[in-house]
């Protein structure tokens, strides 16, 4: 579900019919996740968790509005990132990755506006796997946030969220920016040591097949 140049994404629950939402972009973006939900036959009343990869404001801007829409549902966040959306504190402060382009990218996109503080529900330690939609498993891969988690379902081969790890615009590569970018190198090592067929990106367009082979293409020996 793309929302401007961020990603969302909603997940059916098998056993209750309900939806699970992954982020919810930036402030403002309530109004086009409801029509995403209304589009598949759902209502809002319908949707049990929001699970957030991380808290800088294009992917929790908008969970506030729809915690006050939908009291019912639940908001899982790393233990790490809850502070931010709980007190409605600035991001930490990122360092754009080499590169020109990411450099321009970094100045045009990036900002640290705090966005409304909400209680986190759940705090997530990673290694958890959350009751929802299938199960799904929380994996820690901080670098580009203190906190960041990625979420992988077992279905279709594997499913890996990978946030803001990595991006997928136009190719596989860095996220634009990162608040240590050391640990963000060894979280891209890590997921390329795992399994999975699609990897879902914060920016940018999924990876359909082979997903974890590219990854470890890409960054399992440097």
């Amino acid at each position: 579900m793309p929302l401007g140049n961020v990603n969302a994404y909603l997940l059916k629950d098998p056993k209750d019919k309900q939806i699970v939402l992954i982020d919810t972009g930036a402030p403002g973006s309530a109004s086009k996740i409801k029509e995403a939900i209304n589009s598949i036959g759902h209502q809002l009343s319908d949707l049990k968790a929001i699970l957030l990869t991380h808290c800088h404001g294009d992917h929790a801007g908008s969970v506030a509005v729809l915690k006050r829409e939908a009291p019912q549902v639940k908001i899982y966040a790393s233990k790490f990132e809850a502070p931010i959306v709980e007190e409605g504190l600035k991001q930490r402060a990122m360092t754009p990755s080499p590169g020109i382009m990411n450099k321009l990218l970094f100045k045009l996109f990036v900002t640290d506006h705090p966005i409304e503080a909400v209680p986190v529900d759940v705090k997530l330690n990673g290694g958890e796997s959350i009751d929802v939609a299938g199960g799904i498993n929380v994996i820690e891969i901080p670098g580009h946030s203190l906190g960041q988690l990625a979420f992988s379902l077992p279905q279709l081969g594997g499913i890996m969220f990978v946030a803001d790890a990595a991006s997928n615009m136009p190719r596989l590569g860095w996220s634009i920016g990162h608040e240590d970018i050391i640990t963000a190198k060894q979280s891209l090592k890590k997921l390329a040591n795992l399994d999975f067929e699609i990897a879902c990106f914060g920016h940018g367009k999924p990876i359909m097949t082979g997903a974890s082979q590219k990854f470890r293409n890409k960054w399992d020996n440097k």
